[in-house]
């Protein structure tokens, strides 16, 4: 991957994991206004930062000179991790379908999962353990957008004061968290190797 990519993974892994980070915890880093006001639009934050996820992983794609059947998997589950975030504007724009939104969200994460752990599974020409990381990054992202699919709430306690649910949002945002995290490994890792190969 070029340098000028490598930074724009790096910048762009840190604005995902920010905006992640303060969509789960909105009242910890502002006041109660400003909080409430981040939490009306964060299934919006979260659908930005799903479609810059899918732009960049499918612009990175692209900018290797021929694309192996690995690469070309992970154009398609770029291209539906974008496409995802697109029909989930088209809901908050119009008001309708909220009910589906735990399913689109977890279909376009699951779609970044699915191309992480092809690139670790099928790629044979970079690092052994630069695999084994893609594909177990992968599964950990893959495990949480399954949770997200498959439910709108979580039980998280029951008690004598009542029962405690946490949101799908928790989990596309801990998931998001991942993939940030993930963007600066991945770059960083790339940086090393880098340098590991252009020494004597």
């Amino acid at each position: 991957m070029k340098k000028s990519m490598t930074v724009l993974e790096i910048l762009l892994g840190l604005l995902v994991l920010i905006i992640a980070i303060v969509n789960l915890y909105p009242f910890k880093f502002f006041n109660i206004q400003t909080g409430a006001e981040i939490m009306m639009y964060g299934i919006i934050l979260s659908g930005v930062s799903m479609l810059i996820v899918g732009i960049f992983r499918l612009a990175s794609v692209y900018s290797y000179e021929s694309l192996s059947l690995a690469e070309k998997i992970n154009v398609v589950t770029s291209i539906l991790t974008m496409a995802m975030s697109v029909v989930i504007f088209f809901f908050q724009l119009f008001m309708t379908g909220s009910r589906w939104l735990h399913l689109l969200f977890g279909i376009g994460l699951l779609s970044y999962a699915i191309g992480r752990v092809t690139i670790g599974v099928l790629t044979s020409e970079i690092n052994s353990g630069l695999r084994a990381y893609y594909s177990a990054i992968g599964m950990g992202i893959a495990v949480l957008s399954i949770i997200t699919i498959s439910f709108q709430m979580v039980q998280i306690s029951s008690g004598v004061n009542g029962t405690v649910y946490i949101t799908y949002g928790y989990f596309v945002d801990a998931t998001l968290i991942m993939i940030g995290v993930d963007f600066l490994i991945s770059a960083i890792l790339g940086i090393v190797l880098r340098r590991q190969k252009q020494s004597p």
